[in-house]
């Protein structure tokens, strides 16, 4: 097992310095071109700007801003949110996830009260603040990678753990989450998981679930489309049935019991 962790954070440490990318202030004339580039699709159509076009990093100045957080990016690829990924009312984002992934008002409120009127994607990406160690698909701060980027290693291992019929399951999610604990804190010399972080870490894997998937379970495809590609798939269904924040506390201590 420490071979494997060992191994495992050289991979993490390699992507880390391979993948920071960020559009630095000098580039006005490319910025205005990736503007000129997406502002006349449709809302829903997806253009997800590239590494270059893009970063996570709060204190960016490239075109478009990212967060570490799959789902808001795929609301901005959509336009569903502002495609720069800045300048985000609150309105706004209650409306999207409310109307895109049947988050209930309850939900909904709970998710905007944590950020200002106006924000950026990128005030998702401070350290500990929302953003936190041992995410299901991004590697820890420490590693240094730009928070927007998706670490394949990671998310192949998630997309990994399906069942015969490519479905990821809540008992597989709940095991990613105890195996993500366990590298960050067997791989990372400044591991930061507590109460904290671990209730976020399993209400975001509890919204994966219940929101981007079927309740008890998410297809690998939707699961690759959500978390790699940050796209809403085209054979999405929302759920029929809001997603409150008494269901999410439900399914997250079911994710905690069986994350043993």
């Amino acid at each position: 097992m420490k071979v494997f962790h060992a191994t495992f954070a050289a991979v993490l440490a390699a992507i880390a310095i391979g993948d920071v990318h960020s559009l630095n202030g000098d580039n006005a004339q490319q910025a205005e071109q990736f503007h000129q580039a997406t502002e006349e699709l449709k809302v829903g159509e997806y253009y997800k700007p590239s590494a270059k076009e893009a970063s996570g990093a709060p204190d960016t100045t490239a075109a478009y801003h990212r967060s570490p957080c799959p789902a808001l990016n795929a609301l901005a690829n959509h336009g569903y949110l502002p495609r720069n990924g800045q300048n985000i009312s609150k309105s706004v984002l209650k409306a999207a996830v409310m109307d895109i992934f049947s988050m209930a008002n309850d939900t909904a409120s709970t998710q905007v009260g944590q950020v200002p009127d106006g924000f950026s994607l990128t005030f998702l990406s401070r350290h500990n603040a929302l953003e936190h160690d041992a995410s299901l698909v991004h590697s820890d701060a420490y590693f240094g990678s730009d928070p927007m980027v998706v670490n394949t290693t990671l998310a192949d291992d998630l997309l990994a753990r399906s069942d015969d019929a490519d479905m990821i399951n809540t008992t597989a999610v709940a095991h990613v989450r105890r195996h993500r604990a366990i590298l960050c804190e067997t791989t990372n010399p400044e591991c930061t998981f507590g109460a904290g972080e671990k209730k976020k870490s399993f209400n975001q894997a509890s919204l994966l679930l219940l929101a981007l998937g079927g309740g008890d379970a998410i297809s690998v495809d939707h699961a690759r489309s959500f978390l790699v590609d940050e796209r809403i798939p085209s054979d999405f269904v929302k759920s029929a049935t809001p997603v409150t924040v008494a269901a999410l506390g439900t399914k997250s201590a079911e994710l905690v019991a069986q994350a043993v």
